[in-house]
């Protein structure tokens, strides 16, 4: 599979998990969340923060690694991001319309590029120094992340509040 079939799959492979939850459950946190392997969020809270996160964080990043030398990228504060932008109040459809609009435009730009474009180098945060072609992976890496976290929370729900969940 390639990087740009892996990015494209990434809004289906969420919205399949995303169905999973009940609708009254979209902003369930569980009391512990021991073992998580993604941030703390709620199963909206994955969603609005893999838009934010596209469209504030990996968008820019690509942007000013081609456009500048060597430029020194910002990590981003994802639970501040939450707070900001209000994530319990975001239409779930509304968001995932938006992450797949901003995820298509993302592969579109990035397959736009000339393959010289994908050794241009950036410095981003405790990674050290990264090509355009790394900070992708990362960007794939991140989307495992957050499926990974949610068929977490998957388990959380049906442990903790004995949900019968689609076998999906």
């Amino acid at each position: 599979m390639t990087l740009f079939t892996t990015l494209l799959a990434m809004p289906d492979q969420f919205e399949r998990l995303l169905a999973q939850v009940p609708a009254d459950q979209l902003d369930w946190e569980p009391a512990n969340w021991a073992g998580t392997p993604a941030e703390r969020f709620s199963a909206r809270g994955h969603l609005c923060h893999l838009l934010d996160i596209e469209t504030h964080g990996y968008q820019l990043r690509f942007r000013r690694t081609l456009e500048e030398s060597l430029p020194a990228l910002a990590s981003l504060d994802g639970y501040q991001l939450a707070r900001d932008n209000q994530y319990p109040l975001q239409d779930t459809a509304v968001q995932l319309d938006r992450f797949r609009t901003a995820r298509l435009q993302t592969v579109d730009w990035l397959k736009a590029l000339p393959s010289s474009a994908w050794a241009r180098r950036a410095r981003y945060g405790d990674y050290g120094e990264v090509t355009l072609d790394g900070l992708v992976r990362l960007l794939v890496s991140h989307d495992h992340q957050h499926l990974a976290g949610m068929q977490w929370l998957l388990m959380r729900l049906n442990a903790d509040l004995r949900l019968e969940l689609p076998l999906e």
